[in-house]
């Protein structure tokens, strides 16, 4: 007569197996935090980079008026710093939420008179990845990655 109840070494083989799936599955949404976080503490850096040349505009420039020579210099650094940030994101640096409100800021800056003036006056071969941006409107990620990677990589 055999008995149909399982042996204790078969359900603590069980428990053990659940256990170890359950540590991964924990594992793994922890590395997709880390990396979130890291992209996070990578954003700020260029964030403040923003900053530090939104505060080097003159206060006639920040009020709408004409910019002066300094704020011209502003304004290519801040072209640049935009340029900078499409790269980072086709290389998957930035995350999807701060790409989303930061092309749309790029968007709505270089849209100004004096950003979209100095962008046509360096000629159409400065700036490729940010002319992409704002002539789509936005619409073009310059992030080619499927969902499933873009999680994995906690973006």
């Amino acid at each position: 007569m055999t008995s149909t109840l399982p042996n204790w070494v078969d359900i603590a083989s069980l428990i053990v197996s659940i256990l170890t799936c359950f540590t991964i599955g924990l594992a793994a949404i922890q590395l997709i935090f880390h990396s979130r976080q890291m992209h996070r503490e990578f954003e700020t850096l260029y964030v403040e980079r923003y900053w530090v040349l939104m505060d080097k505009r003159s206060q006639a420039f920040t009020v709408g008026q004409n910019p002066t020579e300094s704020d011209k210099t502003v304004i290519r650094g801040y072209l640049q710093l935009c340029e900078d940030e499409v790269d980072l994101r086709r290389l998957g640096r930035v995350t999807d939420g701060t790409w989303r409100f930061w092309s749309g800021a790029m968007i709505a800056q270089c849209g100004e008179p004096a950003y979209s003036a100095a962008l046509e006056q360096l000629g159409q071969s400065m700036y490729p990845g940010l002319r992409q941006l704002i002539f789509s409107g936005g619409t073009a990620d310059p992030l080619e990655k499927s969902w499933f990677w873009r999680m994995r990589h906690g973006l």
